[in-house]
Parts: structure tokens; sequence; C-alpha cells
């Protein structure tokens, strides 16, 4: 395959997420005009697996066979409904992003048309980040180069456990190693532009059997990995087990010591972290998932597929979510356009948590101007608990950063010097560690 969508080669294009169009103007004439020139989001849901997970409550569902022809027209569907109602033509595309499920189970051609919807209907520069999810077993391993032919650039890989017992428990479908293989194979294709995921907080985990899974991982790794701790969540076979008495989790001071040892192996191999779970080198971060936590507006498409849409005729901000099962999004989608479930507009309130929330689980944290921004004004110090902010500064959980600030590479992306210039408050790595305990004490 060749790639056949169109891509726009204007240099400005790549450096307008965050260089430039940061200044916040509640008095444009113009509302549209400033919107078309915000970077927008494409998330894209593919919702079929080969297997379920143990441990997984996503909108997934066990489907060998799906239409493929019918999904692929609903998806186009929707992007050309909403570009049309929501006057979205000729919005420039930050990222695209292919999850599931399992998004390396559809077909190439499906994805390609999509693409090219896209690239018909916004600004699609030549750098725009376009992920896809897999799984590493052999089947989709073999598909990779033809995904990679029809513009995907990123590539996310499933690993969660390089032992083969866990993932029998996980209730993964592939060994430790065909991830091995998987990960050798799309670094050939992909080069620097390969991620994975793996978990900790296993039943019987200990920090040294961590270690050495770790330094595995990270020896075939390329230049980002997203590092969890397993979480129970209602509804899976694993929450039964737990509540059973099957399967138990770490004790906290045992997950401590987990994260912590995580902390020192990934800068060990010259990893940075940006997130609380997430790492990288060379610059190599996640720009989609970081257009989450900074705010972007995002379009949500697919089966349960949310968004986060700034509406160009009101200014208002508001969440969409698509129909959960797929028959019923697809029958939608073939009769209105579009499989949207609940439209709503997000309060004032709701937006600066959410920033407050996001930003503060980065390095970075919330920059002044970014509140500012998204917040119709306000200054950040003017809607924290500054009292709570202090003692926290104090303690040494927080940081304010004041104006002009010098590049430490220790917590800057390059792509954010801009940003930050304004100065802000963001967390030290203690306090990292323990923000969802930080955030609602902070927040009035």
């Amino acid at each position: 395959m060749t790639i056949s969508f169109k891509l726009c080669q204007n240099v400005f294009l790549s450096k307008i997420l965050f260089k430039g169009n940061l200044s916040f103007s509640s008095t444009a004439i113009d509302h549209k005009s400033y919107l078309l020139k915000q970077p927008l989001m494409i998330y894209i849901h593919w919702p079929f697996c080969k297997s379920k997970c143990t441990y997984c409550n996503f909108n997934k569902y066990i489907n060998p066979k799906p239409d493929h022809e019918r999904m692929k027209n609903s998806l186009i569907s929707e992007i050309k409904d909403y570009v049309q109602k929501h006057d979205m033509k000729g919005r420039i595309i930050h990222s695209i992003y292919f999850g599931g499920g399992t998004p390396s189970l559809a077909l190439p051609s499906t994805f390609e048309a999509i693409l090219n919807t896209i690239a018909n209907e916004f600004i699609l520069p030549s750098n725009t980040e376009i992920t896809m999810e897999g799984n590493p077993t052999s089947t989709e391993t073999g598909k990779l180069q033809n995904f990679h032919s029809i513009g995907i650039n990123r590539l996310s890989l499933g690993l969660q456990s390089l032992n083969d017992m866990e993932l029998k428990r996980l209730g993964r479908d592939h060994t430790s190693k065909e991830a091995i293989s998987a990960i050798k194979e799309s670094i050939k294709i992909f080069r620097e532009n390969v991620t994975f995921d793996l978990m900790f907080g296993r039943e019987g985990q200990t920090v040294d059997d961590w270690k050495v899974e770790l330094k595995n991982a990270l020896e075939i790794a390329s230049d980002h990995i997203s590092l969890y701790e397993l979480t129970i969540k209602k509804g899976t076979p694993l929450y039964k087990d737990f509540i059973k008495g099957k399967f138990k989790k770490p004790s906290f001071d045992n997950l401590a010591d987990l994260y912590n040892i995580t902390l020192d192996i990934t800068k060990l191999y010259g990893f940075q972290q940006y997130e609380v779970s997430n790492f990288q080198r060379n610059e190599k971060y996640s720009k989609h998932n970081y257009g989450y936590w900074s705010g972007l507006d995002y379009l949500g498409i697919g089966p349960g597929a949310h968004g986060r849409l700034t509406d160009p005729k009101n200014k208002m901000r508001y969440r969409t979510i698509r129909r959960l099962y797929p028959e019923n999004w697809m029958k939608q989608c073939e009769e209105t356009g579009e499989g949207i479930a609940k439209y709503e507009q997000m309060n004032l309130e709701d937006i600066k948590n959410e920033l407050i929330l996001f930003g503060l689980r980065t390095r970075i944290g919330i920059p002044r101007i970014r509140f500012k921004k998204y917040s119709q004004g306000q200054e950040l110090e003017e809607y924290l608990n500054m009292d709570q902010v202090n003692r926290f500064i104090k303690d040494g959980f927080l940081i304010w950063e004041n104006n002009n600030i010098e590049h430490n590479k220790g917590w800057i992306l390059n792509d954010f010097d801009e940003e930050i210039q304004n100065g802000g408050l963001r967390p030290t790595k203690k306090g990292l560690a323990v923000i969802d305990e930080i955030v609602p004490r902070i927040i009035y």
C-alpha cells in the first residue's frame, strides 16, 4: 500500500500546539476564526477483540468476524456529520489515535479510508502523530507494515507483563516470547515511535521480580513506555476474584516500593517521567495523551467514544458520548449520520477542575497561561485554595514557578517552553506519587 491521504506541508502548523495562539480572548469578534487555529485531536474507537482480559472494563466486544465495511462506513459518516453540523471544516489536526478494543484487528484499508476522510475534511500536517493500539500476537504483528504504509506512524503495544503465568492470569492471548518479538519487529517498522504498557502491583509480585521484568523490557524498549499500577475495576473477572479472596493486591508499602523502584530503573535507562504512569526519552512523549491533559478539544468517534469540543457559535465546551453497543451505534449512524448518545454542556467549574486534575498528573503541572486560556481569563492563584497550596509547597509536594523559568531538562519538554514562561503550579517527584490525594485539598 502507499500513503494516499493528503498531508499539509506548512511548517508553521507543526508549531501551532503551544507556540502562539496562547492568549485568551473573551472578546474576539470572530470566534470561529479563532477556533480554526486551535489544534483538534481525533480518537477513533475500534471495539472488537479476540478475547477479553480479566482486568479490562473498556467498551470491548468479542466478535471474530465483525462487519468491516459497515464499521468503516459508520466511522466515516460520524466524521463527516460532525464537520457539517458543528462547523469544523478546516480545523488543524494535532493527533489521531486508533484505540479499542484491538484496532490492529481492523483492515488496514478501513483505517486508510478514515485517514483519507480526515485529510479531506480537516488540515492534516505532515508531522501529525497518528497512533494505533495493538496486541503482540504473531497474526497482528504481520499486518504492521501495511498499517504503517497507510500513514500510521506510532504504535502502542499492550504487553502488560513479560511473565507467561501472569499473562495467562490477566487473560492475555500472547506469550512473553511473542511480546519480545513484537517489540523488535515494531521498532524495525516504526523506529523510535513504539511504546508499550506494563503493569506492576500484581498478586505476589516482589520488588526483585519487578526489577528483572522491567530491566528486560527497557533493554528492548524504544523511547516511550507506560507503567501502570494494576487497578481492580468493578464488573471485571479480576474484581470478582478479588471479592471472593482468590486475588490479593500487594500491600500499600509494597506498592510504594514497586513505584519507587520503577522511577529508579527508568531513570537509569535514560527515561524521564513526564506523567504519573508515562516515561519518555529524546522528547518522544505521547502528543495525543498530552492533548487530553492540557485541555485540547478532541473528537471521539466510534461506539462508546467520548469527546470534548468547543462550539464555534456560543464558545461553550461540551462533552460528547457515543452509543455503547456497536450494533446500536451503527444503526443510528446509518439512520442519522452519527451515533451520539449524549451531548452535554460543561460548566466552567468542571473545565477548571479538569485542567487542575489532569495538569497536576504531569511534571509540567498547570501553566498559568493554560489555565487563563480555558477559564475565561481567571488567574490560577485566584481559583486555588492558596493556603493549602502553600502548605504543600512548604512540605515539598508542590512548586510554584514564577515568570521567566529557566529551561530544566528534568521536568520541561521542549514543546512546552513557551507555555510555561509565565509560571504555574507543578508537582515535585514526591508530590506526583500522591497527587490524587493532593488535588481535592487545593480546590475550593
